[in-house]
């Protein structure tokens, strides 16, 4: 196939490309301004330009020096996923037109919108890989223009979850085929790893019965954005009960300690993250919980998510704890594969814990349906199928 896969990220953060690469055999391209790719316009994406980190935290810091004096931004205060305002993005989707005439292949996706109108006017035809839906409210579906264009444009949208698929196809957007993202087996298998390595530096678990969370934490104007406070106050709801048997792991970056300190949780581990996702501890420690929340808010790009940690959590063959959301529960079926309540209610999370702490058939079920959807509908080799089926389809090949 002689197909670009363009992306501003980077693979190794997510690694998108590299699982259209492996499916598709795309050759891929960093986003950049044409002026670069005119300097070497046969370079395949490599970073090796921002190793001199001082050079590219200047770079980033006048690009938003640019971004956030944009005096569009009084007539429309809309961001797109770059966080850039309409006068802003209007000139980058322009400066992308030469880059785009100057790459080889007449068959294009994109990591998101960015760049979409561009490729387009270049006479690419395009395919925009879509990882979150984006909106500019905190809590209802209100699309950047810019964006809307581009979705409405171009050739076919691959959504990473059936909910935003769902979404898309509502506002008028009819191209879309659902391709989630699923797990690589292959590097991330926590069975593949024991659960010693986990005991080892935590030896006084051993025995114990563990909730856990292993992710990030999104604050977007101060709120965290994934729920992890309410595993917190849900944990603080039947810590008690539980005397010393129980405890609280928490994976994810130190601005979770105040909050446990804001509740007085006695019975946690914090495990600071490890520097790969995949990392043999990190497999271990998953592998060693006995109950893996999966929290979650309203906040559209999680809402209507179907985030990588879940399919985590399902590779680890372990009891799921999930709050429903549109997003997940295209895949999550509770009593089949997770244990789901309701968002946003503390009461329900922590009588969740209670069900699943007391009743240890009903976790490997759980588990065990989990692991073998991963296995047979979710994994990127099933998944690989999918996807090449799709990009085959809208490229004619």
């Amino acid at each position: 196939m002689s197909i670009a896969y363009i992306t501003g990220l980077k693979p190794k953060d997510y690694p998108r490309p590299l699982f259209a690469k492996n499916c598709c055999n795309v050759r891929i391209y960093r986003l950049r301004t044409f002026i670069g790719h005119v300097i070497n316009p046969d370079r395949p994406f490599r970073w090796s330009i921002f190793d001199d980190k001082l050079g590219f935290e200047n770079s980033k810091n006048i690009t938003n020096i640019i971004k956030n004096n944009d005096v569009s931004r009084v007539l429309y205060r809309c961001k797109r996923i770059d966080s850039s305002f309409l006068g802003f993005s209007v000139v980058a989707e322009s400066s992308f037109v030469p880059y785009f005439l100057k790459i080889r292949e007449k068959n294009v996706i994109l990591l998101n919108a960015i760049g979409a109108l561009a490729a387009k006017i270049a006479g690419k035809k395009v395919i925009v890989d879509l990882m979150d839906l984006w909106t500019c409210s905190y809590d209802s579906i209100y699309f950047n223009a810019l964006d809307f264009m581009a979705l409405k444009r171009v050739d076919h949208v691959i959504a990473w979850s059936r909910a935003i698929k769902s979404v898309l196809v509502m506002h008028g957007i009819k191209r879309v085929s659902y391709v989630p993202f699923g797990v690589n087996l292959r590097i991330f298998d926590p069975l593949r790893v024991s659960s010693d390595l986990f005991f080892e530096k935590f030896r006084d678990l051993d025995g114990k019965i563990l909730i856990g969370y292993s992710g990030g934490m999104w604050f977007v104007n101060g709120i965290n954005r994934l729920g992890v406070e309410k595993l917190i106050a849900a944990f603080k709801e039947i810590e008690s009960e539980y005397r010393d048997e129980v405890y609280l792991v928490l994976q994810t970056t130190s601005k979770v300690l105040p909050i446990l300190r804001k509740y007085g949780i006695k019975n946690y581990v914090f495990v600071k993250p490890t520097a790969a996702f995949n990392d043999p501890f990190r497999l271990s420690l998953l592998r060693s919980l006995h109950i893996r929340v999966l929290t979650a808010t309203k906040y559209p790009p999680v809402y209507f998510a179907e985030r990588s940690a879940m399919f985590q959590y399902m590779a680890s063959g372990g009891a799921i704890l999930a709050e429903g959301t549109p997003g997940n529960s295209g895949v999550l079926r509770h009593g089949y594969n997770a244990y789901i309540v309701g968002i946003d209610d503390v009461q329900a999370l922590a009588n969740g814990l209670r069900v699943l702490i007391e009743d240890h058939k009903l976790r490997s079920a759980l588990g065990y349906n989990a692991r073998r959807d991963v296995e047979e509908k979710y994994s990127w080799e099933v998944l690989s199928n999918v996807y090449r089926s799709v990009v085959s389809s809208v490229f004619d090949l």
